[in-house]
This record gives structure tokens, C-alpha cells and sequence, in this order.
């Protein structure tokens, strides 16, 4: 089916943080030493927090980024220049190199402490926002879209000197992953993508129901906590409500919003990831949610029948919130797939 016959696609979980946002603020105001910023000279980072990769001389502390409370092993945010934006990140844990992609508008702030916490404990981890999110600079001279994002990644990577980190990416962010995987193979060396497609003409879009409802903006955070999570997992929606709430949101401007959501409109036509991925031998790790209802399981499939060294792992009973919904059981399957692939 040719793209201009699809489903227009919807936006990804990102923008539905930004729906669930009124849920979020009643946890943060609940929340017991929750996320506050402080200066970065009186933070006393975790063990942890060490880096383990030099950090580059261009790279400059943002003050009073710190976080207070449990979100304190994060550190500061740190901003360096890449591709003629500025990228702000933050690093902690120890071991080989894993850098994380957020997806559509997602901030640093979107990943979970508890999944962030037991990345740490076995990697190097770097989180970052994609162009005009957060605390990363755009520039609108140029349109935006997932290869752009996916040369960003790569810029970051060898600006911090990662050496040849996996890739986690979620969303857009698989969609981001999978795109460096296809035309940037060398600069990482394994792949974790997680509710991602391959965009162009084989992929299937959110269901036509589904995309209205992400769209309207009558949706509710309840109706869009819905879309993330299946009907029987309350206790992790829950968990991800209060979650989010430890670490204070960053801002998302209106005019970035429309940039990432038509670069996810434009991937729809976008062949490059397609034709080029199976010519990638890195490893990779393709997990969905069964019964995620934003990126149609059967993406994974497609993905991994494309790709050479590719494994394909589905969560029975999680949507797209997966790697949420059930964090112990996909942070062991990451490092499990790490170890057999001789990252160490």
C-alpha cells in the first residue's frame, strides 16, 4: 500500500506525556523530595555518576541543573555543540556506553527513574533531547526529520567520544535508532529498538481510531494513559504517573511540536531506512508491546525480517509503554543481549 493510502500517523508517547501532564502534576506536588533543580556545585553525585568517557573541553554545565532527591545520580545537564544545534544531556552509571533516544517531543525528563536507575547499574548511560526539546537548540532553517535526528545522534556520540555505545531507542526514538543503524552502522555497535517502524511504504500506521484520538484535543490524560498501557495494568500506570512526577518537566515549545510531527509525516515516505538496513550487521534487539495500540506489533516482525542480525522479542500483556510496564524484565533482557553480543 503506498504511503499516500495510509493512515495519517499519529504523534508518539511524547506527546502524550505532554496529555497526562495535569495527572503528572498532581504526583510531583505529592511526591516526597521529589525532583528539585539545584546548583550544580553543591550536588554530591552518586559513585555512579562518574563518567567513565572523557567529557569534551566544548562541553559546558548548564547551573542549577542538578536534581535533588531521587533523581540526584542523573547529574547536571551538560551542553555541547552538534550539527549547528546545541544538545543538552546528561550522563551517570558505569560500565560500556548506552545512549538513549527519546521519541516525538520527549523530553530527558520523560524516561523513568526506575528504568534510568537500573540502566545504571550496568552501563555508561547518556539521555538527551532531540532538536528544539528541552534543553537542546534547533535550527529552523531546515526542516526536521528522523534521518536529520539520527545525524544528530551520531554528531553527539563522537562529540562525548562514546566508543561505539549500544543504542536504546523508544518510539521515534527506535525510529531514530533503526535510521543510524541504516546509514550510520559504524557509529554504534548494537541496536534496541522498541515500538519503532521502519517508515516508507511497509509500515503499518497507527489504526485510523487510535490516531484520532492521540490528535484530539479533547483527549483527557486518563483516555491517553489508556493508549499506553492495557486495561489490566493499572499498577504500572500508576507507577508511571508517579514516576514521571520526580523529575520536573521540561518545556516543549508549539513550534517544535509541529516540526517533529511533520518529520514523522515525512518518514512515512522516507525509503532510506528500508533499502539501507539490511546492509547493517550490528546486532539488534526488536521488542514491542502485543497489545500496543500506537505502533502495531507487526512492525517488529517487519523489522526483523528486514535486518541480518536481528532478534525479535514480544511483551505479552504491554502496550507501548512496555519497557515501562514491565522495566525489570526488559533491562535484563538489554544487558543479557549486550553480553551475548560481546559488548562488555
Amino acid at each position: 500500500m503506498s504511503a499516500s493510502h495510509r493512515t495519517p500517523r499519529a504523534p508518539t508517547l511524547p506527546r502524550l506525556a505532554m496529555a497526562v501532564a495535569m495527572v503528572v502534576l498532581g504526583a510531583v506536588a505529592c511526591s516526597p523530595g521529589g525532583g528539585h533543580a539545584t546548583s550544580a556545585s553543591s550536588s554530591k553525585p552518586s559513585p555512579r555518576a562518574t563518567a567513565t568517557t572523557p567529557i569534551t573541553a566544548a562541553s559546558t554545565v548548564l547551573p542549577n541543573s542538578a536534581l535533588s532527591g531521587p533523581g540526584a545520580f542523573l547529574g547536571p545537564v551538560r551542553q555541547t555543540p552538534v550539527n549547528h544545534i546545541t544538545i543538552g544531556y546528561r550522563q551517570f552509571g558505569s560500565g560500556p556506553d548506552l545512549i538513549m533516544v527519546m521519541g516525538d517531543t520527549g523530553t530527558m525528563s520523560d524516561w523513568t527513574l526506575n528504568l534510568l536507575s537500573q540502566l545504571g547499574r550496568h552501563y555508561h548511560v547518556t539521555i538527551f533531547d532531540n532538536r528544539g526539546v528541552g534543553y537542546t537548540t534547533d535550527d529552523t532553517s531546515v526542516p526536521d526529520t528522523i534521518p536529520l535526528m539520527a545525524d544528530d545522534t551520531v554528531g553527539l556520540i563522537k562529540a562525548l567520544g562514546l566508543q561505539h555505545p549500544t543504542l536504546l531507542g523508544w518510539s521515534m526514538g527506535g525510529e531514530i535508532g533503526l535510521t543510524v543503524a541504516a546509514l550510520h552502522p559504524g557509529a554504534i555497535s548494537a541496536l534496541v529498538s522498541t515500538g519503532g517502524d521502519l517508515g516508507g511504504s511497509r509500515a503499518i500506521n497507527t489504526p485510523p481510531t487510535v490516531a484520532k484520538e492521540l490528535n484530539s484535543p479533547k483527549t483527557t490524560g486518563p483516555q491517553m494513559l489508556d493508549l499506553l498501557f492495557p486495561a489490566g495494568a493499572t499498577a504500572a500506570r500508576s507507577a508511571y504517573i508517579k514516576q514521571l512526577g520526580l523529575i520536573p518537566p521540561e518545556k516543549v515549545g508549539n513550534e517544535t511540536l509541529l516540526r517533529q510531527y511533520q518529520a514523522g509525516q515525512a518518514y512515512e515516505s522516507f525509503e532510506g531506512t528500508w533499502d539501507k538496513l539490511p546492509d547493517s550487521t550490528i546486532p539488534m534487539l526488536i521488542t514491542n508491546g502485543s497489545l500496543d495500540e500506537i505502533t502495531p506489533p507487526g512492525n517488529a516482525s517487519i523489522i526483523t525480517q528486514r535486518a541480518k542480525h536481528a532478534k525479535l522479542v514480544m511483551f505479552p500483556d504491554a502496550g507501548h509503554a512496555m519497557l515501562v510496564q514491565d522495566s525489570g524484565q526488559f533491562v535484563s533482557l538489554v544487558t543479557q543481549f549486550t553480553k551475548t553480543s560481546g559488548i562488555e
